[in-house]
């Protein structure tokens, strides 16, 4: 059997990740996946798994790859494309509607159902109705929760039985043991970690509100890991509130397990969310943790709130009351057990196991013979 996992590029996100690693496990289980990106650009360029099992279509852009994965598909014969990310479906779904024969399956990581502006382009110029007709004859959709999963169902008006929810992994790596010493000065005092790419959806602007509202300023550091086009913005909100003494935004780190495992708190402030996977790493280092309600992830990783506080999204008053606790140490702490129990299904043999059968169930039948 033949698939091909097609991405717009390598940029360093989570479905990206996700694409690496299930083309790694689908190859160790004996299926011959390749990676196939429209151009081979981005921070995970240099992964080892697509410098053995990548292809490169040389695509002017990732909008304009329709017609170079077209030659792929009739060079490769591929029994299965799988397609990541917004870009990389659509042009996938074009290139079914001009070869019928193709079994297409996509893979669906961030909540559809958000206002227009915050959607990729394409969707808040025309809404979901072209990809409902792209991918209208698909034989199976992939979400990351169980939300957005039912999102998929009624955004695409595709047929429950044919869209699957599978999670997504936690690392598949030991965490790295300690924490860069020039990043040791942040623990001086009480720190509560938030860790994303700083664009919109994440909303950070919201986090450093409750972190200047409840007072924390001088008590505790506020520590921000990613980097994004809004670092300047962020930026100027600090100085504007006079707590940049406070707030520390130290750029990308590979693993930020380290950092939760010695932080008094974790807080997601997120619009929307697929899954939101740091939310699961959080409570693997034992750390507390805080997270908006927004669609979709939250509720599931933190076992409607079970594992965690669940805030209304939005609600930035009962935020900052969250990272008082944290600061404090009165903030409640799940029992290990209940959290063990919980992350089991989020293991990365688990998840494989998962992609796998869903691979092969989704296989011609002359791939099987």
């Amino acid at each position: 059997m033949k698939v091909a996992i097609f991405l717009p590029s390598l940029a360093g996100g989570g479905a990206e990740r996700i694409a690496l690693f299930v083309t790694e496990r689908l190859r160790g289980a004996g299926i011959d996946a390749e990676l196939v990106v429209a151009k081979a650009e981005g921070a995970l360029v240099d992964a080892p798994v697509f410098a053995r099992h990548g292809v490169d279509l040389k695509a002017p852009n990732e909008m304009l790859s329709a017609r170079a994965l077209l030659r792929y598909v009739d060079r490769a014969q591929p029994d299965l494309l799988f397609a990541f990310v917004h870009s990389a479906k659509m042009m996938a779904g074009i290139a079914k509607k001009l070869r019928p024969d193709i079994r297409l399956a996509i893979s669906v990581h961030n909540a559809l159902e958000v206002p227009r502006r915050a959607r990729f382009w394409p969707r808040a110029v025309f809404g979901h109705a072209p990809e409902r007709w792209l991918y209208r004859d698909v034989v199976a959709a992939h979400a990351v929760s169980r939300d957005l999963a039912a999102q998929v169902v009624r955004q695409f008006a595709l047929p429950p039985e044919r869209v699957h929810t599978i999670y997504n992994p936690l690392p598949d790596r030991p965490a790295a043991g300690a924490i860069g010493a020039a990043h040791e000065r942040f623990f001086t005092r009480p720190v509560i970690v938030n860790a994303g790419r700083m664009v919109p959806q994440k909303d950070q602007a919201a986090l450093i509100r409750a972190f200047h509202d409840a007072g924390l300023a001088g008590r505790a550091t506020l520590l921000i890991l990613g980097e994004g086009p809004l670092r300047p913005a962020l930026e100027a909100q600090i100085r504007a509130l006079g707590i940049a003494d406070s707030v520390e935004m130290p750029g990308f780190v590979a693993d930020v397990r380290p950092y939760m495992a010695r932080a008094a708190g974790f807080v997601l402030s997120s619009r929307n969310e697929g899954f939101g996977l740091v939310l699961a790493e959080a409570l693997s280092m034992g750390c507390p943790v805080a997270a908006f309600d927004c669609p979709s992830g939250p509720r599931e990783l933190l076992a409607d709130g079970r594992l965690g506080d669940l805030i209304a999204a939005g609600d930035e008053s009962r935020l900052a009351q969250a990272m008082t606790r944290m600061t404090d140490g009165t903030f409640p702490r799940p029992s290990r057990d209940a959290v063990d129990a919980h992350l089991r299904q989020f293991a990365p043999d688990t998840i494989a196991d998962q992609y796998v059968a869903l691979v092969r169930s989704l296989a011609p039948a002359r791939a099987l013979a």
